[in-house]
């Protein structure tokens, strides 16, 4: 397996801009899968947005989904400016470390969609290469018409000898790149 960094965004939307709204990330996870297959090395990131886009109905709607509260990402979170240089460091820590040559996620164009805007300009800063969405590989294995969700995809590989824990903490950065690190590992075999 190529070593590679594993990614997971929580948000206040979804990609794209409706009327003067645009979606913002509030929490960033990543791990790292080396080679021999092992998830290292995780971080974890509140990015603080301004409270009246956390005071939207839009935001607020996306937040009841990952129950991040937006007193968290106000009195914990790094700024946009701060947490993307932050995350830019730690790839080249893992680049250097680990031999990681590319980024993967869950749902690739979620997140990505979001990491290509700026501030984050995440491919230019890093030069990783985008890998295979760890949806499409679950979707093939598991046999679906379509991309299955998180759960699903954990549940089919539990029962199919490769256990991969579930924490209930579905739809928080660090804990959705771990499980999506796992499922990468467990389909690419």
């Amino acid at each position: 397996m190529v070593p590679c960094v594993v990614i997971d965004t929580e948000t206040t939307g979804f990609p794209g801009t409706r009327g003067r709204f645009r979606a913002r990330i509030i929490e960033l996870g990543a791990v790292v899968v080396t080679e021999d297959r092992r998830v290292v090395s995780p971080i974890s990131v509140f990015v603080r947005q301004p409270r009246a886009h956390l005071n939207s109905w839009q935001a607020k709607r996306a937040m009841k989904v990952h129950g991040i509260a937006a007193r968290t990402v106000l009195e914990q979170g790094l700024d946009e400016q701060a947490a993307a240089p932050r995350l830019a460091r730690w790839v080249e820590r893992v680049q250097e470390r680990f031999g990681v040559e590319e980024v993967r996620a869950y749902n690739q164009s979620f997140d990505f969609w979001f990491l290509e805007q700026s501030p984050w300009d995440f491919f230019e800063r890093t030069g990783l290469a985008a890998g295979e969405d760890i949806m499409e590989t679950a979707r093939r294995a598991m046999r679906c018409a379509k991309g299955p969700k998180l759960q699903k995809a954990v549940e089919h590989a539990n029962r199919h000898g490769a256990p991969i824990p579930w924490h209930g903490a579905a739809h928080r950065a660090a804990e959705d790149a771990r499980m999506a690190a796992m499922m990468a590992v467990r389909f690419a075999e």
